[in-house]
């Protein structure tokens, strides 16, 4: 998680926010970091089939579903992660800095 953390924090100075209180940084960090995962997860979600999809939805409701299991998962099924994070962060930093690239 550590490029992502990287990822975020090179964000915050591109944007320009630099002189907040540690704490305040750090819950925007946070927030940030949060709906960043949100999102790579929904785009690791939609390049399922259906069918690994309705698989997948039942998967997760076991409380031993663990990331790696996951992560094997979307693998077996034909997802890239590596690609789907790396467009999805992509999307996420034109968004967040405006830039509409």
């Amino acid at each position: 998680m550590q490029n992502i953390d990287d990822f975020i924090e090179s964000l915050l100075i591109e944007k320009g926010i630099t002189d907040v209180e540690p704490d305040v940084k750090a819950e925007l960090k946070n927030e940030m970091k949060s709906r960043l995962l949100d999102q790579i997860d929904k785009a690791a979600v939609m390049q399922l089939s259906e069918e690994k999809a309705d698989e997948l939805a039942k998967l997760v409701e076991k409380p031993d579903f663990s990331n790696e299991q996951m992560a094997e998962f979307m693998q077996k099924s034909g997802v890239n992660l590596t690609e789907v994070a790396l467009e999805t962060m992509l999307q996420f930093r034109n968004f967040y800095l405006g830039t509409g690239e």
